[in-house]
This record gives structure tokens, sequence and C-alpha cells, in this order.
């Protein structure tokens, strides 16, 4: 017999949240008990454990050579560079430890994490990615830099979330083949486009936004196979060309003119309510090819999942936060090609695993941190499959009956993700930060780590930003030279060879912000991973939906109180030119 709808309070946030029937059936089919934090705060404390962005100068505690890497020297956590790791000349299993059940299991594991090396950037072995080092959650990629999150890619740059394209930079959550983007993001399958956003197939253009199909279109929206379109109005090729030109694109004061027309020009054309396309039975944003997938954001094939984000194919899986290839995982941060990978961080082509992190092409481990091709270990040791199954049935237990408690009194039984205030992480290095913003007293108040000494140099530019020539023709390969410094954060940059020859070809004047200050207004651009509830803004008649005011009612990305003009998907239709 199902069980009926539950409300729950949360242990986090004392908010009220619901357990519905279907998913008291995927907790008894995982055997994991139903969970005590409401899906925002479980989201919060999964991404408290992942830093894509924060990077770090240190020494491989190997090979002694200098190392980028995620974590500060201030995490205490043991780093090799990813030769090492990936080498046969360290042990996994020499660190392992017998379990303790006088103390509670997260307890236990935090002091074996943070004695086994972890991967300076989480990447592939070196082989199946060339020349990609300032790169983290990356692989089968060619010559990148400043990328996170990303595979199949080959020239990209200052990009976060990528996949199969080459010769894109500064973009943002991009699927599919793309070739010479700038600054776009959500578009796919798109030709030498830039500033454009929700926008697929479009060739030779920019600012465009939600549109489909289209060329030589400049600062539209909503349109398909366009062609020569200038505000969503149709021009001669020779007239398109002249008001092109007029807009002196190669500048940067020519591309703040245009970005501050495009906004203002977006905000009077409704906006799909949310972008699901080819799906059944979904709730969320950014979902394709998908079915029977609820509050899930930014996914591509996924089947009968819920609270999913970033990810590519995942099926039967709950509060997955980036990742593919998955099913009937849980509690998981790209655990990507697994089974039944439950409270798992960065373990890969795994199959029955509990409590794993950088753990890889493993089977039956309960607690263990960095083995590779390893089957019935608990702790990083080697037990028979009798003996394993055996100890693992006594933790769970345990873990139940000796919870781990937080400062903050929150209780940490077997079912729980990691505690935040354990992970190696200042919550401001982290993507909680993004998602859920916390000032420095606020986070220390609920005993989260903070991490004073972001890696980060200022005052040292050479050329300051009011000198740099206007146009990008106007600028010489000596630009490689200089030091330049954010006009935002005054964070000191520079310019690498492939970047600049990037500007050359696409006409794109040099940047006057940092990465750092670029990825951030981009994250602002895109709606956030959460839904309110919402009807259609629209009241025009000649739509065969309504008579009046259209009276449908959805879930949006799109918060009440933002300036946008929100319509469901048949008003929307209704429009699109």
């Amino acid at each position: 017999m199902k069980k009926q709808v539950q409300t729950k309070n949360c242990q986090n946030c004392k908010n009220d949240f619901v357990i519905e029937p279907d998913d008291f059936g995927f907790y008894e089919k995982i055997k994991v008990p139903p969970p005590t934090f409401c899906p925002e705060c479980r989201n919060q404390r999964r991404h408290s454990w992942r830093n894509d962005t924060s990077l770090y100068s240190r020494t491989c505690d190997l090979c002694k050579k200098s190392v980028v890497t995620i974590y500060s020297k201030e995490s205490s956590v043991t780093v090799y560079c990813n030769k090492c790791w990936w080498g046969d000349g360290w042990d996994p299993l020499k660190y392992a430890q017998d379990y303790d059940f006088s103390r509670p299991f997260f307890e236990q594991f935090k002091e074996l994490s943070l004695k086994v090396p972890h991967l300076a950037l989480v990447n592939d072995d070196g082989i199946a990615s060339m020349n990609c080092e300032y790169t983290q959650d990356f692989s089968f990629a060619k010559n990148c830099y400043m990328v996170f999150i990303g595979w199949k890619v080959e020239n990209v740059m200052y990009s976060y979330y990528t996949s199969a394209g080459k010769d894109m930079v500064d973009c943002l959550d991009i699927k599919s083949k793309n070739d010479f983007l700038y600054e776009c993001m959500r578009c796919a399958t798109s030709y030498r486009l830039k500033y454009s956003q929700q926008s697929k197939n479009c060739i030779d253009s920019q600012f465009l936004f939600n549109c489909m199909n289209c060329t030589d279109c400049f600062m539209c929206t909503m349109l398909v196979g366009k062609k020569y379109f200038f505000k969503n109005k149709q021009y001669s090729k020779e007239e398109y060309e002249k008001i092109l030109e007029s807009y002196k694109l190669d500048t940067f004061s020519g591309v703040k003119r245009a970005q501050k027309e495009y906004d203002e020009f977006i905000l009077k054309y409704p906006k799909r309510y949310v972008y699901v396309f080819n799906s059944k039975g979904c709730i969320g944003d950014a979902i394709s090819y998908s079915k029977n997938s609820q509050f899930c954001f930014n996914v591509k094939k996924s089947e009968n999942c819920k609270w999913v984000d970033n990810s590519d194919s995942p099926k039967d899986s709950y509060d997955m936060s980036t990742g593919g290839e998955l099913s009937e995982c849980y509690e998981d941060i790209t655990c990507d090609h697994s089974s039944r990978n439950l409270f798992g961080i960065f373990s890969w082509k795994s199959q029955d695993m509990e409590y794993t992190q950088h753990c890889h092409s493993s089977k039956s481990l309960f607690g263990c941190v960095g083995l590779r091709n390893k089957k019935y270990c608990i702790f990083n040791k080697q037990y028979s499959k009798e003996q394993y199954e055996i100890l693992v049935e006594k933790i769970r237990k345990q873990m139940a009956e000796l919870p781990y408690k937080d400062a903050n009194g929150i209780v940490y039984k077997y079912g729980e993700f990691y505690p935040a205030e354990l992970s190696y992480f200042g919550y401001n290095e982290t993507i909680a930060s993004e998602r859920f913003p916390l000032r420095k007293n606020e986070a220390i108040s609920r005993n989260l780590n903070w991490q004073d000494k972001v890696q980060k140099t200022t005052g040292k530019e050479t050329l300051r930003p009011e000198n740099i020539p206007d146009s990008i023709n106007e600028v010489g390969e000596s630009i490689l030279d200089e030091v330049l410094a954010c006009i935002d954060c005054t964070r000191n940059y520079k310019i690498v060879p492939n970047e600049f020859i990037f500007y050359k070809k696409m006409s794109v004047p040099i940047p006057r912000r940092c990465f750092y200050c670029r990825h951030d207004a981009r994250l602002k651009r895109r709606n956030p991973f959460k839904l309110w509830h919402r009807k259609c803004m629209c009241d025009k008649r000649g739509h065969a939906n309504h008579e009046g005011k259209c009276e449908i009612e959805f879930e949006t990305t799109y918060a009440p109180e933002r300036p946008e003009i929100v319509y469901c998907e048949k008003c929307y239709q209704a429009e699109v030119y």
C-alpha cells in the first residue's frame, strides 16, 4: 500500500515540506529513510561541498611540484597533482582504518578524508584531455583554459558547464555542437553567435533572446527562421549592415550601448514561463527530451527524477547535482556513469556505493575515499563479500543509534548527506554561496567555514581600464604583456594569446572585467533554479486558448516581483514571429 502524503518539518530551516507517495516509493526502493531536510536545504547543504571556480596555487604533496587546485592551504586536505593522483605511485588502501562503533560515522569519515590524497582538480587522467590545466570537473577536452564543468570541448575559455563545442569564450550552460560563441547562455547548434540567450541554430547574429534558425539578426527576440532583422523588424541586406556597423560592436562603448538597448528591448516582449521541450510530465526549467521529472533544472534525457540540476541522462534519481548517465542515485555531486550511488562526491563509473568521495570504477564501497577498481571496502579497508555486507548493516544501525550532531544541534543519522560544517571549503568558495548567498557573519553563525584568503591579486596593473583602446582593431599584441584591473572588483587579470586571437577573429573588444565578475554577471542573467506559482499575464484578443485575460496557472522561474511579461506556452507561441 502506498504511503499517504506527509508534511515534515525541516531540521535546518524549520519550515514544513511535503513528502509525496512516489517519494516514499523511491526511498523504499533504494532503502534509505525519508529526508529530514527540505529540498532547498538539501540543495544548499550538498552545494556547500562543491567548489568549482575558486583556484589556488599549492605544492603537490607527492612530487612537490607547483599545482593549481580547488583546495586552499587552509583546507587541511592532502593534495596530489593529477598526474600523481592517477598514477601508481601511491596506494589508497594504506590509509585503511577500522570502524569505531563508539564514535559517530561522520566524525570518523572526516578524519579519513583528510588523510587520503585528493585530486588537485577533479579531472580525467590527463590522457582523455590535452592542454587543459586550468579546468575543473573536466574530461575529453583539448586546449581549454579557465573552464569549469565541461566535456567534449575544444578551444574553450572562461566558461561554465559546456559540452560538445569548440571556440567559445565567456559562455554558460552550452549544450550540443556550437562553434565560435561569445557571451552566450543556453544556446545550441549555433555558429558565430554573440551576446545571446536561449537561442538555437542561429548564425552570424548578436543580442538574440529565444530565437531559432535565424541568420544575420541583431537585437531580436521570439524570431523563427528570419534573416536581416533588427529589433524584430525586417530590413534589406544593405540596410541591416549599415545598422550593424553604426553600433560599432568592435568597441567596448558600442557593446555597452547595445547591451543597454537590448535589455530594455526584450523587456517589452513576453517570456515563455519555462523552457521545457519535447518532454512529458516535467516541472522545472531548461528541460529537454525528458519525462516524469519534477523540480529539475538544466537537464536533458531525464526520466523519473526529482530535484536534479545540470545533468544529462539521469534516471530514477533524486537530489543530484551536475552529473550524467545515472540510475537510482541519491544525494550526489557528479557521480557520472553510476548506478545506486548514494551520498557520493565525484565518484564515477561505480555501482552500489554509499558515502564515497573520489572513488572510481568500483563496486560495493561504504565510507571510502580515493579508491579505484575496488570492491567490498569500508573506510578503505578490504573485506570479503560476506564480511562487508554484515559490517555495512551494523554501521547503518549504529549511525541511527549514535548520530553525529553539528554545532547547531542538527542530527545526522544514516540517510543524510555530509554535514555542511565538515566541508573542506569556505562557504564563500562554493556553489552554495551563489545560489544561497550568506554574509560572513551569517555563515559563521551557522558554523559554516569561511575563506578569508581567496586568491586574488590587486594593485599590480600596468594598464588601467580607461587606457585600453576602445576598439579591438586598435589593440596590438603588446596587450599580452600587460596586467589589467577589473572595473568592478579591481582584481588583476591578463589576456592570454588564444583569447586575444579569438577576440580579433570575432571582433570582440578587450573585456574590462575579470572572469569572476563576468561569470557573476552571467549567473545574474540566468533565472534561478527555483519556481514560483503564477498566472499567465496575457490579456490580448485573438488567442485561441482564451477570451479576455488568460487564466492558465503555472510554475515559473520568474519571481512575481520581476519586471518581465510572463506568458503560458500557448499564449507565447501565438506571439512568436
